[in-house]
């Protein structure tokens, strides 16, 4: 009687031990998709606030100086264009980020005389959001349209409107008033 008693007991630590051990699960790598299905619904919720156009007729610098201009922010590859913030802006704090990558987050100030705030080189092949916090909005430059365009003209006007940005894309770079 003792023996089946203790192959019992043994028979339900073995089940028991069996039951509770769980296989090591093995890490795989899916943040990327994680990243972009939470991009995805960031993206879904969000309102347009800007309209868009191509604009190549207005005065422009002359191409060597356009092209020393490209040298010193070393964006002459096609993957790089140049954002700029122009009118608009009174000392807003801005962020720009490429993809998930902040490149600027800082107060942008829009110069009277020049009519320009502030620019930067940005990777045209990504998807840039931008993000003023007066506002709490954010407008997007989508990859596929900025890759075509060297120049990109980010304007604000009065906030109170639907949409009170204008991103302006050109193959020119406009001169300092």
């Amino acid at each position: 009687m003792k023996f089946i008693i203790d192959k019992r007991i043994l028979f339900l630590v073995a089940t028991l031990i069996f039951v509770s051990c769980k296989t090591s699960k093995t890490t795989k790598d899916n943040s990327s998709d994680k990243k972009e299905e939470k991009r995805e619904l960031v993206r879904k919720d969000n309102t347009v606030y800007y309209t868009e156009q191509v604009k190549n007729d207005f005065r422009a610098v002359t191409e060597n100086a356009q092209y020393k201009f490209l040298e010193a922010y070393k964006a002459t590859d096609k993957q790089y264009s140049i954002l700029f913030f122009t009118q608009g802006f009174n000392g807003d704090d801005v962020v720009v980020k490429n993809n998930d990558e902040t490149i600027f987050k800082g107060s942008v100030l829009t110069n009277k005389k020049t009519g320009l705030a502030k620019n930067m080189r940005i990777n045209n092949t990504e998807e840039t959001s931008i993000y003023d916090k007066s506002t709490k909005k954010t407008i997007y430059i989508k990859g596929d349209k900025a890759r075509k365009h060297k120049f990109i003209y980010v304007m604000k006007g009065n906030a109170d409107e639907d949409k009170p940005y204008k991103i302006t894309y050109s193959d020119k770079l406009r001169p300092e008033k």
